[in-house]
Parts: structure tokens; sequence; C-alpha cells
């Protein structure tokens, strides 16, 4: 899984095998390791209703996606999922989960490295 945080936007792309893990076991995680006692771990969790929304406690960061919007994920042709929270002073957070190798990406994300 990868993650990118850009600005106040957060989006996670996952491989195929690990939307057949978000389909079968409903979560999947990953984390990136700085030392030997510090940590971010982030993942995605399905719960049966809601929103997409993410939230940061500790060292973790987890978006949850309902299984409605999961459902429709592990379509062909649906590429990503889009959510957006808001985080206080009319601001609000972007979230995208995108299927990694898609072709189209929503927004038009630039992914080069400066």
């Amino acid at each position: 899984m990868k993650l990118r945080i850009r600005g106040n936007s957060i989006r996670l792309r996952v491989t195929k095998t690990e939307l057949a893990t978000i389909a079968d076991t409903g979560k999947v995680g990953d984390v990136v390791r700085f030392s030997s006692d510090q940590s971010l771990r982030y993942g995605i969790e399905v719960r049966p209703t809601g929103a997409v929304t993410a939230t940061f406690a500790g060292d973790a960061l987890l978006v949850t996606l309902p299984k409605a919007r999961l459902d429709l994920w592990l379509r062909p042709n649906e590429v990503s999922v889009e959510g957006s929270q808001p985080i206080g002073g009319g601001k609000v957070l972007q979230i995208v989960l995108e299927k990694d190798g898609a072709q189209a990406r929503p927004g038009g994300e630039d992914d080069s490295v400066a």
C-alpha cells in the first residue's frame, strides 16, 4: 500500500492483493519505521455503514470505508473511492482510496518526484 499526504489530502493506493485482503478480512495495513521505537502505522478498515473518514491517533492513521462503497470499488471499472471530512475553519480533508496501476487518476494528481 502506498501512502501519499499532500496538504489536506490523503491518498492510499492498494495493490490487487491488498484489495482482495480488504474484501476478505475487512482491513489492511502497513507501517513505516523511523527507528526501533518510532513508526507510523496506516491502514484501511471496512465498517458496516457511515462515510469515508480518516482518523489519526497516537502513531496510526486509519481510513474507514463503508461496506457499500467497498462493494462498488471492487467492480473492475471503479478506480477509486473518494471522500472528504470537515476539519474546522471551513477546511476539509480530502481522502482518496485508489487501485494501484489504475489508468486514470481522479484530480489528475502528478506522482512525479520534484
